[in-house]
């Protein structure tokens, strides 16, 4: 059996890491992309401008992510607290930490209006 070189050792360590942070990655905004889709688009629209198929029958219409004053002052927390805590005809839904982090980071992505 040859030896292998450090290089050659250190070059398939380097080509794992590159791989398993592309991996990780592309399903962080997968994953975010589906919970939206599952959760959120019903009511809050597939462009996230708040006019899902259930959004008519809510008073108060459901939040618009298109607005550029909802991603003012702690959006994050929002959302966060929103997920975690319902408000008013808005549930609570039971995602983990990392599930909130790739919901923010997609509706971040796809709904914050550029400045």
């Amino acid at each position: 059996m040859k030896k292998m070189s450090m290089y050659a050792i250190a070059g398939m360590f380097l080509m794992t890491v590159i791989l398993w942070v592309g991996v990780s990655a592309g399903s962080e905004e997968d994953m975010g992309k589906s919970l939206y889709a599952n959760n959120c688009e019903i009511c809050h629209g597939k462009n996230g401008d708040g006019k899902g198929p259930a959004a008519e029958s809510f008073s108060p219409s459901p939040r618009d992510f298109t607005d550029p004053k909802f991603w003012q002052n702690d959006a994050d927390e929002k959302i966060t607290n929103t997920i975690e805590n319902g408000i008013g005809v808005m549930p609570a839904f039971q995602l983990n930490s990392d599930q909130i982090k790739a919901l923010i980071d997609y509706m971040s992505r796809s709904f914050k209006p550029a400045h």
